[in-house]
C-alpha cells in the first residue's frame, strides 16, 4: 500500500521544519512548497500556514489540512466545511499569549510606558501621577477560548475577580454574564481574544466604547473586531481610561518595512500601548507550533486522533 502525499508549505526549510520532514516521512511521502504556486493535485494532507480557495480547484484527494499556527482566517474555511475537509490547528502557544496579554494589561493600568517616555525627557512630572492595580480591578475576558481560559487561570492565581459571557461552555470559578453590554458593566478592563468571523466584524464600535468610559481594553485576538475609528474617538475625546492593541489590520509586506498600521493618530495618545503583534512572536514559538502539527499528523496518520479540530461552520 503506497503512503500518503503530504504537501508541506513553508516561506523557507528551517530547523522546525527539517524535524517535522524526517519525523513525517516514515508515515508519509512528504513534497515540499512554498507558501504559493503550488498545486494540491494529488495531495491527501496540506500542512501550512495559509491556502486561498483557488488552490482548491485542483484538490483532488485533499481530506485534511493543518495549520500551525491558531488563526485559520488565511483558509477557506467555508469551503472546507462543504468539502467535508478536516482543519486542524493548534493551540500550544496559548498559555505564553495569556502571559503576554496579563503584561500588557499590566503595563497599561500601571501606566509603565508613558512614565518611561516622560523621563527619557527628563520630566518627572504629569497632570496625574498615580497609576492604578489590576489587582483591585475587576476583569471581563470577551473570548473564552484556549487563550481565554489560560488569561482566566492567571488572573485567578492573583485573586482577580475574572468574567465571561456564558456561551454554554464548562465555567468554574468564573462569573458570567447574559450580554456583551453586561460584560461592559461589570468590567473595569476587558480582554479581547476573539476570532476573525463575520460575527464579530467590529464588534466593538462606537456604542460599546461609551460603555467603556472610564475603562480599560487589551486586544490580542484579531484586528478587525475593533472599530480603530470609534476606539481613537473613545480614547482622545477622554472616554476610556486606556487601551493596548498587539493586532492590526495592517502589516509590513517585506523586510524591513516600516508601517503605522492605521489611519488615526494613535502614537500621539498616552493613553494606548501600541503592539507590533508580539503576543505569538514567542522565541521558541514557531518550533513549538511546528512540534504539536507533527504530532497531531502523525496521531491522525496512525489512528485518526487529533487535538485541535476547527469547526469550519464556525470558522474558529
Amino acid at each position: 500500500m503506497s503512503k500518503p502525499r503530504i504537501l508541506l508549505s513553508v516561506a523557507e526549510m528551517d530547523e522546525a521544519f527539517e524535524t517535522m520532514r524526517t519525523a513525517l516521512a516514515a508515515y508519509a511521502d512528504i513534497t515540499v512548497v512554498g507558501l504559493d504556486g503550488y498545486s494540491l493535485s494529488g495531495a491527501d494532507i496540506f500542512i501550512g500556514k495559509k491556502m486561498s480557495e483557488e488552490m482548491l480547484d485542483g484538490a483532488d484527494r485533499l481530506r485534511a489540512v493543518f495549520a500551525y499556527k491558531t488563526g485559520v482566517d488565511d483558509f477557506p474555511v467555508k469551503e472546507f466545511s462543504r468539502r467535508g475537509i478536516l482543519l486542524v490547528n493548534s493551540h500550544i502557544n496559548s498559555r505564553y499569549i495569556a502571559q503576554y496579554a496579563f503584561g500588557l494589561a499590566v503595563a497599561l493600568v500601571s501606566r509603565i510606558a508613558e512614565f518611561d517616555r516622560k523621563l527619557r525627557q527628563g520630566n518627572w512630572e504629569t497632570e496625574d501621577p498615580y497609576w492604578r492595580s489590576l489587582f483591585n480591578m475587576r476583569v471581563g475576558l470577551a473570548g473564552y477560548g484556549n487563550i481565554g481560559r489560560e488569561i482566566h487561570a492567571i488572573l485567578r492565581a492573583n485573586g482577580i475577580a475574572t468574567y465571561t459571557l456564558d456561551r454554554g461552555k464548562e465555567y468554574r470559578e468564573i462569573g458570567t454574564v447574559r450580554s456583551l453590554q453586561e460584560l461592559c458593566a461589570v468590567s473595569d478592563l476587558l480582554v479581547l481574544s476573539l476570532p476573525k468571523t463575520q460575527a464579530t466584524d467590529k464588534l466593538f464600535d462606537e456604542e460599546i466604547f461609551r460603555l467603556l468610559k472610564g475603562k480599560y481594553l487589551v486586544n490580542v485576538g484579531r484586528s478587525n473586531c475593533i472599530d480603530e475609528g470609534a476606539l481613537y474617538a473613545a480614547l482622545s475625546s477622554g472616554g476610556m481610561a486606556g487601551a493596548a492593541v498587539d493586532t492590526w489590520r495592517e502589516k509590513p509586506s517585506s523586510p524591513g518595512q516600516r508601517l503605522l498600521p492605521f489611519d488615526h493618530p494613535f502614537q500621539t495618545l498616552d493613553n494606548i500601548l501600541l503592539s507590533s503583534h508580539k503576543a505569538m512572536q514567542l522565541r521558541d514559538g514557531h518550533a513549538r507550533y511546528v512540534a504539536d502539527i507533527t504530532r497531531q499528523v502523525i496521531g491522525y496518520l496512525t489512528d485518526g486522533r487529533v487535538d485541535n479540530v476547527v469547526d469550519c461552520t464556525r470558522g474558529y
